[in-house]
């Protein structure tokens, strides 16, 4: 039990010592846009562009690769269009939804209904039928939030099996687009605007979003006073094709690697959400250190507040005084090797043979196939993007196509 407190008691002296409350890093964004808003950085172009669009009921896509930070875009976003709109004193009402289950177009119409009555529940006796009777998932609202006139919610769901309590509404069985389309004609009534934020898009199959998008076009395209914001993924030539044709989004954002000065800021603002005081530098890191890690970020917030969480613990549990060169270069090995050891045998090899080439892409030579037991590189690619969902593979896009490169937490010599 004594090693144990004194383990522990060394952190928490750590933090203690570089003034912060806590280690602030995660490798996912704080769902809470308020506390986002305090760390976000970056992307005033992306802003400037997308605030409008949704103000004016036009529809956007988001996309980029897995961690390049279209969650955090997208809590963003709505937080500043909500600060934005109620300064105008106009009504609005703001749907944050993720983790909608399900991979057919009538999941995705439960899922708006659900969260669109929920938020109507109060004023609207079919949006209260709809809460007691629908059937398929459980909706947890995670935060609900006015700014003026405006009302941001935030939802997440998950698959419940229960047995009907009224016949007459729609269950897990029911076509819910009749009732959604009502629902939301009601909602156009109470609000000036609605925007609904739909942050998983890029998680389904391109094929299911492009189903979706084209049996709801009087959903996307036929109201003024609705927008859509959604995640998406890479299409091929001919779903790109027919999403122009379908004209249903006004912008299509295509994040890109962010630079190392805007990793830093990132850092500052995370370090500075849990600093007793406020700062300008990225202390307890050095320059030379922070210059060194928004490089192994590879552009990517997500490896970015990876690399800081897992070398701000190591740091703190052996006491350093500073993160400077030298103790980064004694935690580094540490953290690389923990890591390392945390992926399977099969994925090691497969990221070694991406160490040892560069990367992996369609040029990939027969040889590296061979080894990789593989007989094209078409063939690979759903393990290549499994990984990079993981983190452990990241990928660039440039004009020689996409290329799988491995994370820096990656240790080749294990």
């Amino acid at each position: 039990m004594s090693s144990k407190q004194s383990r522990l008691g060394k952190h928490k002296s750590s933090f203690q010592r570089w003034e912060l409350k806590e280690n602030p890093f995660r490798a996912t964004p704080p769902d809470d846009p308020e506390l986002l808003a305090q760390i976000f950085y970056g992307r005033d172009q992306e802003l400037d562009n997308a605030i409008p669009t949704l103000y004016e009921g036009r529809n956007i896509l988001v996309r980029g690769a897995w961690g390049i930070g279209k969650t955090s875009l997208i809590l963003n976003l709505i937080y500043q269009l909500q600060q934005e709109v109620a300064a105008l004193g106009e009504k609005m009402l703001v749907l944050y939804l993720s983790g909608i289950p399900g991979e057919k177009p009538v999941d995705f119409y439960r899922a708006l209904l659900m969260s669109i009555a929920d938020s109507l529940k109060d004023q609207d006796t079919d949006a209260q039928d709809v809460v007691n009777s629908l059937l398929g998932y459980s909706i947890q609202r995670t935060k609900t939030s006015t700014e003026g006139k405006v009302q941001l919610w935030v939802f997440s769901f998950s698959i419940k099996d229960e047995t009907p309590s009224n016949p007459l509404t729609p269950n897990a069985n029911a076509d819910p687009y009749p009732l959604l389309i009502r629902i939301l004609d009601k909602a156009e009534q109470n609000y000036d605007r609605i925007v609904f934020a739909i942050d998983d898009f890029d998680k389904k199959d391109p094929i299911v979003v492009q189903t979706i998008l084209e049996g709801s076009l009087d959903l996307f395209r036929n109201s003024k006073h609705r927008a859509f914001i959604v995640t998406g993924r890479g299409f091929t030539d001919l779903q790109e094709a027919t999403l122009k044709a379908l004209g249903i989004f006004s912008e299509d954002i295509n994040l890109a690697p962010m630079t190392q000065e805007d990793l830093r800021h990132i850092v500052i603002n995370y370090l500075n959400s849990v600093r007793t005081s406020s700062r300008d530098d990225c202390y307890p890191f050095t320059e030379e250190v922070m210059s060194l890690i928004t490089t192994y970020a590879q552009g990517f917030p997500r490896q970015l507040n990876t690399i800081c969480e897992k070398v701000l613990r190591q740091a703190a549990s052996k006491g350093y005084d500073e993160i400077d060169i030298e103790a980064f270069t004694d935690v580094w090995q540490l953290v690389q090797q923990d890591y390392t050891r945390s992926i399977s045998p099969q994925l090691r090899h497969l990221l070694y043979i991406a160490y040892q080439a560069g990367g992996i892409s369609e040029d990939i030579k027969d040889e590296d196939l061979a080894k990789l037991d593989a007989l094209t590189y078409v063939s690979l690619l759903p393990k290549l993007k499994s990984m990079e969902e993981l983190g452990v593979l990241i990928r660039r896009e440039d004009e020689g196509g996409i290329r799988f490169l491995p994370s820096k937490l990656y240790q080749p010599s294990t």
